[in-house]
């Protein structure tokens, strides 16, 4: 009865692991498939193996077809066993010309079966099965390379036409996992993570799926050149050669995408006992296992990871990198009526990145992938540090605050950044309460708009974690720096006319630090955002940074020297602050020491 069957097109391509037998292999997927048929029920169809050629072509495959009734629990049933939703299953595994094609819906987890036997397609195959000119790039998704929670770490683009919208800066920091493309007057989107393919067509027989299915194979095979608009983007990497250049050192579960699968998924939370009870997860408990997943840890170099319960550690494979977590294989989920832990759930599905000391590289979901830009953008990162002399002589971030004082001291940030900025028209105070910045700064004369953020520290360092608040407060706000006139006025009504206040003591120092306008601040604004020349400029001014001592480190990065693990950090904390800033149309600035 295959030819009943009226399906989508919608495939996973994989191909057959070295050593592995075929008729093992495809055994072992139908196998774990079918897992949830109703007991006791017949398969509608079972064929297995059944050789073919492709219609109007001389191309051989062979296909495996079960259609059967499965059940899965009622979630909103309080007893399991009183209720089960009953649905009809199917899974169709097709082999041709050296690729496994697997079509499927609502049938058990088959993912333990596809590792041990299959390989998925490398997303650079994927990639290259359409010419980037002749195809129109409607949506885009891509993961960020950063673990840093002080930046962006997914983003989703859609256009008629993504080509020439979407800017190539930073391109080659960011990994393309789902792709949307319409060529003709098809659409097809593919997933790299999954190696999946869909494209939008009405319901299609057997035949036509093989057709439909021979024809990806071709252009899997025969990879297009032109891929100016991809090429941009982070590329796959071979983990082997990775390992053998660099070392992981920092691991961050994709806790957000976690969070929406379980609860929207309606997946239950248990917890195995020491004693082998399972109890379930308060809601409560729940929480404090997420918030324990959102952090970001370190990994040594004897690959522990740093922070974790003890015996927390990576497990670096030849192909894969994975993890173990004691606390993680007690919480336990029902995932299609089968129970697995919590560790095992997040490895399956992908859901962890891990960073390396060379931080061109990154480990996400399940692959490894490489910046395509590498560390020539040092150079443009380094581009954003600007050596101010006065920064050196600060002692403070904003010095004694009393009564008496009507500005901040001269040897504070506060005082050196308003001593900079003394030729603008118009240098407010935001600091303390709801900020934008610490300062805010305007100027018509190179029309401007200017946020500052500063930070202090008692010597100069190159540690990450000095710089990371800082960057994170930069990037909060990058949102703001396009107010409107009415939100300007609102807090230059209710903040800017009031005098500095800190820790219960009221000072003389009024938060309009300068004013050289003579216009009312709502008309200034009003000409201001209307000039179509106007820049905005996102400033961090850290005393504690010297610029020659990051080049000096980032130069050993770049000459593919060992550096410590602080050093590639401090790489992605200012990359990531650069990001953010030039995706906002933003000019990015550090000040720092010479």
């Amino acid at each position: 009865m295959p030819h009943r069957l009226k399906l989508t097109r919608n495939a996973q391509f994989f191909t057959l692991k070295n050593g592995v037998g075929v008729e093992q292999a495809v055994t072992a997927v139908l196998e774990a498939a079918s897992h949830n048929i109703v007991a006791g029920s017949d398969y509608l169809v079972d064929t297995y193996r059944q050789a073919s050629v492709v219609p109007q072509t001389d191309v051989p495959y062979s296909f495996s077809v079960r259609v059967f009734k499965s059940d899965r629990e009622v979630y909103f049933w309080s007893d399991n066993d009183e209720l089960r939703d009953i649905i009809y299953s199917f899974i169709i595994i097709i082999e041709i010309r050296g690729f496994i094609v697997v079509l499927k819906k609502s049938c058990a987890n088959i993912s333990s079966a596809v590792e041990v036997n299959f390989d998925s397609v490398d997303s650079d195959v994927l990639n290259a099965s359409f010419e980037d000119s002749k195809v129109d790039f409607q949506k885009i998704s891509i993961r960020n390379m950063t673990i840093s929670d002080r930046a962006l770490r997914a983003r989703s683009y859609e256009a008629a036409d993504l080509k020439g919208l979407l800017s190539s800066h930073a391109a080659g920091r960011s990994i393309p996992y789902f792709l949307k493309i319409r060529d003709g007057d098809n659409i097809k989107t593919i997933s790299t993570s999954s190696g999946r393919i869909v494209e939008a067509a009405d319901r299609s027989s057997m035949n036509e799926i093989a057709v439909w299915i021979n024809q990806q194979v071709d252009l899997l095979s025969n990879p297009a050149q032109d891929k100016d608009f991809l090429r941009s983007f982070a590329k796959q990497a071979i983990l082997s050669a990775v390992l053998a250049a660099t070392q992981p050192n920092a691991l961050l579960i994709e806790a957000a995408t976690l969070y929406d699968r379980i609860v929207l998924g309606g997946l239950e939370l248990r917890y195995k006992r020491k004693d082998g009870s399972i109890s379930e997860l308060s809601r409560q408990r729940q929480r404090v296992i997420f918030r324990f997943l959102e952090r970001v840890y370190d990994v040594n170099v004897q690959s522990a990871i740093e922070g974790a319960p003890k015996g927390s550690r990576l497990r670096v494979n030849e192909k894969s990198i994975t993890f173990i977590s004691k606390p993680l294989q007690r919480v336990r989920l029902l995932s299609q009526g089968k129970e697995v832990s919590l560790q095992k759930y997040i490895i399956k599905h992908g859901l962890y990145s891990i960073s390396f000391m060379d931080p061109k590289y990154m480990y996400f979901m399940g692959r490894c992938y490489e910046d395509a830009a590498g560390t020539s953008e040092i150079g443009s990162i380094l581009n954003i540090l600007h050596p101010l002399q006065d920064i050196c002589a600060a002692t403070s971030e904003k010095g004694t605050i009393s009564a008496a004082h009507g500005s901040f001291d001269a040897g504070s940030v506060f005082g050196v950044v308003e001593n900079t900025h003394g030729n603008d028209d118009w240098v407010f105070c935001d600091d303390l309460g709801v900020e934008w910045a610490d300062h805010i700064t305007l100027s018509k004369a190179d029309p401007c708009i200017t946020f500052i953020h500063s930070k202090h520290a008692d010597s100069t360092s190159t540690s990450a974690s000095k710089l990371h608040d800082v960057v994170g407060q930069g990037i909060k706000n990058l949102g703001n720096m396009y107010f409107t006139k009415e939100a300007f006025e609102k807090k230059y009504n209710e903040k800017f006319i009031t005098s500095y206040s800190r820790d219960n003591v009221a000072s003389a120092i009024a938060r309009i630090r300068r004013q050289a306008s003579l216009q009312n601040i709502g008309d200034y604004i009003q000409d201001i955002l209307a000039d179509y020349r106007v820049i905005r400029k996102c400033i961090l001014a850290c005393s504690f940074i010297s610029k020659a001592e990051i080049a000096h480190e980032f130069g050993r990065m770049a000459a593919g020297q060992a550096v410590r693990g602080n050093i590639t950090q401090l790489f992605w904390i200012l990359s990531s602050f650069a990001h953010a800033a030039k995706e906002y149309n933003v000019i990015p600035i550090v000040y720092c020491q010479p």
